[in-house]
């Protein structure tokens, strides 16, 4: 009786599943839309290719747009855009669309700026923590930049005088990690002392960037993980101790700071938790759970501490790697910097004009948050590029299909920082979107600007810099949501400069 009702509901749950895909390839209302007909029968064929086969997304995207046009069908209920005026249509300053719950729980930081779903939530928190990443408030703590920047500046001189050159792919992210926690929480985590910048959270954060894939196609595996003890996740994972080990301090400092408001008047400056733990800033009697600040403060380490990094890495690398630009951005720093030991005000570099291009176009081609921010269409529809989409889809697009799009940028694959200088940059500026467009844009933005102009002109002003036989195929990168670089890191030589006035 048993085995006969076992069959039984397999061979129902089996009629079921093909009846549904029947279904989503010819009455669905997105059967109209061209892809891959395995994506509109099941969205098991993304588990497949970014669990099973390793795939980036993102490449295969570029593939299907490719074969299929503007807008290809990648699951039974989601479409991928690649027209970049379709960018526009979804991430609008005007549209108050909530985002896909799958994709964003994924990353098991729901209570946080970052995770939470529905709009009106995250408006609530963005108002919150606004004012802490506002122009007003960056500009008053540059100082802070510059003192982290001055200390890679050691670390990198360090390591030269040791005759080796440094991997900055982590010596960059060793540095916002380091800045991120310090603006953030007032406790650096000092990764920049670690040697050859192999900290222990970085290294761990590097290699907890592939298993973004399997806690998104698996739910179940990632519900197990998160709830081990970290006594008990540290050795079902040792690779990633250094984030167990980073969770167990924030909890810490979240339940000091929570038992015990005071303590944060020895803060040098405004944290998050000043912000969060004041109801009058935020108008309610009602207190942010503990749950809310920790996932608060990991995803500030996370969007902090890699994508202001891999920007700089990568830009760095063409920088050197074309000596007409190092040279002209040498000068021109040097220009506005005569005295090395006399370091000219953010506001001043802000108005270089081959500086602010070279940080442009690095963020331009940088992957990023290299993944599609999916979003749900309202019930009413809405058109994006052209097309009427059906309420309840799920839409998305790279930002990758606009920074790379030759109708906007002539030779995208090519660094050139002078097309953002002239009357051939006209209108490029709206589409620079590393940062995302709309509400939901990222809130850390003035203090990623801050950190690029600071960290770009010092090193270039205070070493000479040659690359350490990095060639661009070693930036060769994978799509896990920001990109995962598994081969070579960028590595260079930093010599202190003679003065380039």
């Amino acid at each position: 009786m048993f085995l006969s009702a076992v069959r039984n509901a397999v061979l129902g749950w089996i009629v079921y599943k093909l009846c549904k895909g029947i279904y989503n390839v010819t009455f669905h209302p997105l059967a109209k839309f061209p892809g891959p007909k395995v994506a509109g029968v099941t969205g098991w064929w993304k588990t497949y290719a970014e669990v099973v086969r390793g795939e980036s997304m993102v490449h295969v995207l570029v593939k299907l747009h490719e074969k299929y046009g503007d807008i290809v069908r990648v699951g039974p209920n989601e479409l991928h855009f690649a027209n970049p005026d379709a960018y526009h249509n979804i991430y609008n300053g005007n549209l108050r669309w909530d985002k896909e719950a799958k994709l964003y729980e994924s990353f098991g930081e729901d209570h946080s700026s970052f995770g939470l779903i529905k709009y009106a939530d995250s408006k609530q928190r963005k108002e919150v923590l606004q004012p802490l990443f506002s122009k007003r408030a960056i500009l008053d703590l540059q100082s802070l930049v510059r003192e982290k920047v001055d200390h890679l500046v050691q670390a990198l001189s360090k390591n030269q005088a040791l005759g080796k050159s440094s991997d900055m792919l982590f010596a960059f992210r060793c540095f916002t990690v380091d800045m991120i926690t310090e603006f953030c929480f007032a406790k650096s985590v000092d990764a920049m002392d670690a040697p050859d910048f192999a900290a222990p959270i970085v290294v761990a954060m590097d290699n907890s960037l592939p298993t973004f894939h399997l806690f998104h196609h698996l739910p179940w595996f990632r519900k197990t993980i998160f709830s081990l003890p970290p006594w008990l996740a540290i050795k079902a994972s040792p690779e990633t101790a250094g984030l167990t080990h980073l969770q167990v301090i924030l909890a810490k400092q979240v339940e000091d700071v929570s038992t015990n408001p005071s303590i944060l008047e020895a803060s040098p400056h405004p944290t998050i938790y000043h912000q969060l733990l004041d109801p009058h800033v935020h108008n309610s009697s009602s207190i942010f759970s503990k749950l809310a600040l920790l996932e608060e403060a990991l995803t500030m380490l996370f969007a902090g501490g890699v994508t202001v990094g891999d920007t700089s890495m990568t830009g760095f690398f063409h920088i050197l790697d074309q000596p007409k630009i190092y040279s002209a951005l040498c000068e021109e720093i040097s220009q506005a910097w005569p005295d090395i030991n006399n370091p000219p005000s953010l506001e001043v570099l802000e108005a270089l004009p081959l500086l602010t291009a070279t940080i442009k176009e690095s963020l331009r081609i940088s992957p990023g948050a290299c993944s599609p921010l999916l979003r749900i269409v309202p019930h009413l529809g809405a058109k994006i590029g052209g097309n009427f989409i059906p309420g309840g889809t799920i839409v998305g697009m790279s930002a990758f299909f606009v920074h790379q799009a030759p109708s906007i940028f002539e030779n995208p694959e090519k660094f050139n920082p002078y097309r953002w200088i002239g009357e051939k940059s006209s209108g490029l500026e709206k589409w620079l979107v590393a940062f995302s467009k709309g509400p939901r844009s990222c809130l850390g933005m003035n203090l990623a600007w801050c950190e690029l102009y600071i960290l770009y002109a010092t090193l270039l002003r205070k070493f000479d810099m040659r690359l350490d036989g990095t060639k661009e195929e070693d930036l060769e990168w994978r799509d896990c949501f920001t990109p995962f670089y598994p081969g070579r890191h960028l590595r260079v030589f930093c010599e202190k400069a003679v003065d380039k006035r």
